[in-house]
């Protein structure tokens, strides 16, 4: 499912990243990629701050679309 449906405090693990090379090779610059483990810090709408390792990362609605997510289980 996308990110952009997750609520706040959801930790999920990066499935898979869509789109053109460029949107893949941001959300990649941002440590957004298959495998990483993402927590929903903030949400308003679509548009997010996630927390990734030991940083924070806002994304807006059409990024947060673009990548695919399943809730994680430690």
């Amino acid at each position: 499912m996308p990110l952009s449906m997750m609520d706040i405090g959801d930790k999920v693990r990066v499935k898979a990243v869509t789109g053109t090379d460029q949107v893949r090779k941001h959300l990649g610059s941002l440590s957004i990629i298959p495998g990483a483990v993402v927590t929903v810090v903030q949400k308003t709408g679509e548009n997010m701050i996630l927390g990734v390792h030991d940083s924070r990362i806002a994304v807006g609605a059409d990024i947060s679309r673009h990548v695919m997510v399943e809730i994680y289980k430690a």
